[in-house]
């Protein structure tokens, strides 16, 4: 079984690049909570908000952004998921025997 993980870009308006940002399950908890919060559509009817809010997200987490939500809104030119990254969680981890 392979779990898909979301990879991000995000151009802003100044022209700064954020390119591959990963998202963590941290990020995605942010989401749902913010969505209860703020009674936001739920992913599948508003996907827009949801890859937007996941972009902030990790971008905040990562340092790479200090504002708050409206203040990155407003200064994201787009944010567009790649291609899923597939991890396979049942790969054993390397040892070093």
């Amino acid at each position: 079984m392979a779990i898909a993980r979301i990879v991000l870009n995000v151009e802003m308006l100044d022209g700064t690049e954020h390119l591959d940002v990963q998202t963590t399950v941290a990020d995605q908890m942010a989401y749902a909570r913010t969505r209860r919060t703020h009674k936001w559509d739920a992913p599948q009817d508003d996907p827009l908000t949801f890859v937007t809010f996941l972009a902030f997200a990790a971008l905040r987490r990562t340092g790479a952004f200090a504002g708050g939500w409206d203040e990155f809104v407003a200064q994201a030119a787009a944010v567009a998921e790649t291609e899923r990254d597939e991890v396979c969680p049942t790969n054993p981890v390397p040892s070093n025997d």
